[in-house]
């Protein structure tokens, strides 16, 4: 059994699930990446946290780096999030995000990929899309930026 697995069983306090938004703003030196790339310090320097992307949201940084940056390779971007536990998008994950279109017709595959996780994880998302703020979401959402 994978540790998310385990995670969606009993609470993670300290459990952050990161949408794409949120590492494209820390690649590509946005607004708010600051956040994102202090969080990757705290897990490099041993730091009681766990922190996941779904495979969804990991296809949308590696195919917006191949369009803006197609000189760095998707292992150079893997090695920049040492640490992140990458999640399959499977089952549960699917009928969860496929939920999250009720919410809110405009929240991409990508967003409610991310949704779901934190949902069945019981953790934070991590976001600058502030489409969010706008809908009425079961997950807590944490905006990196102001």
């Amino acid at each position: 059994m994978s540790s998310w697995q385990r995670g969606a069983r009993k609470r993670r306090v300290n459990s952050i699930v990161l949408d794409s938004s949120a590492i494209l703003a820390m690649i590509q030196g946005e607004r708010g990446g600051e956040r994102v790339e202090a969080l990757l310090d705290s897990i490099e320097a041993g730091a009681d946290l766990q922190v996941y992307v779904s495979w969804v949201n990991w296809c949308e940084v590696l195919t917006r780096n191949r369009r803006d940056n197609p000189e760095v390779t998707a292992d150079e971007l893997t090695a920049v999030l040492a640490g992140v536990e990458l999640v399959p998008f499977a089952g549960d994950a699917a009928e969860l995000a496929a939920g999250y279109a009720q919410v809110n017709q405009a929240l991409s595959l990508g967003d409610r990929a991310c949704l779901a996780l934190a949902k069945s994880l019981n953790a934070t998302a991590w976001t600058t899309e502030r489409l969010w703020t706008q809908c009425e979401l079961d997950v807590p959402i944490e905006m990196i930026r102001p």
